[in-house]
């Protein structure tokens, strides 16, 4: 009987935004040669993330940003704006030819429900909406105000957003984790009241005075299990390719440095 692929799984203590996304793309490639690649990151000051093909005119106040000393970056994959601050990330990426891989909705059920696997098995309870809702007609740039059913919820808010990217010979599916909420300040990043985000947005109970990063063993153990994968935590993280540095100037990728 043939063995299960090993889950390959990097934990950045780097702290470094940029770097973890760039190792995402590189996670992405590898899976193209068949291995199943795991990173978890967390990031202890505000940053914002924009999906790829979003734009931040009349969406975000840059002013603000650059003020306050946010930076701005944009991500590999679509979907809309995540404020991490006090968050915990996850990147999975697959081979194209992995079942979770097979339809964009199904990647999104599998990769939700491992996540909450993970998080019932440190003694957090999230829900699932049963039934996806209907898309509205102009989409929220906010990521966390779309509650769709890859969400997870506590309390009716929500507390996980995710979004994918596809290529040829592999699939990447991340996805965020609240702990902390800053309504305040997204209020004024989003031009929107502050109640707004607090009705929309929840945070999780923080596992321990370590604070998020203690709870990506919980997390990755879930995902391995539910792709019954044994998990493999590896000691370093992968060098970035040649000429990566070559971003951190780049404004397409760096909106507000």
């Amino acid at each position: 009987m043939e063995a299960e692929p090993v889950l390959h799984w990097w934990h950045s203590p780097n702290n470094r935004p940029l770097s973890d996304l760039l190792l995402e793309e590189l996670l992405l490639d590898e899976a193209g040669q068949g291995s199943l690649n795991l990173l978890t990151y967390a990031w202890a000051g505000p940053v914002l993330v924009l999906g790829y093909g979003q734009n931040p005119e009349g969406v975000v106040d840059l002013d603000f940003c650059g003020r306050k000393g946010i930076p701005v970056l944009r991500r590999s994959t679509g979907g809309t704006a995540v404020y991490h601050h006090g968050a915990l990330s996850l990147c999975l990426c697959l081979p194209a030819s992995h079942p979770w891989a097979q339809g964009i909705q199904g990647l999104y059920d599998a990769f939700a429900g491992s996540v909450r696997t993970g998080l019932a098995a440190a003694g957090i309870l999230t829900e699932r909406l049963a039934v996806r809702p209907p898309s509205p007609t102009v989409r929220s740039p906010i990521c966390f105000e779309d509650h769709r059913t890859e969400t997870l919820l506590l309390g009716g808010r929500k507390v996980l957003g995710c979004a994918q990217a596809r290529r040829n010979r592999s699939v990447l599916v991340h996805g965020t984790l609240l702990f902390r909420l800053d309504a305040e300040v997204q209020a004024r990043i989003f031009g929107v009241p502050a109640a707004r985000i607090e009705a929309a947005m929840g945070t999780l109970p923080c596992p321990s005075p370590e604070g998020a990063d203690a709870l990506a063993p919980a997390l990755a153990g879930g995902i391995a299990s539910d792709l019954t994968s044994p998990l493999k935590p590896e000691p370093a993280l992968l060098p970035l390719p040649p000429g990566s540095e070559a971003r951190e100037t780049d404004p397409r990728w760096v909106i507000v440095p």
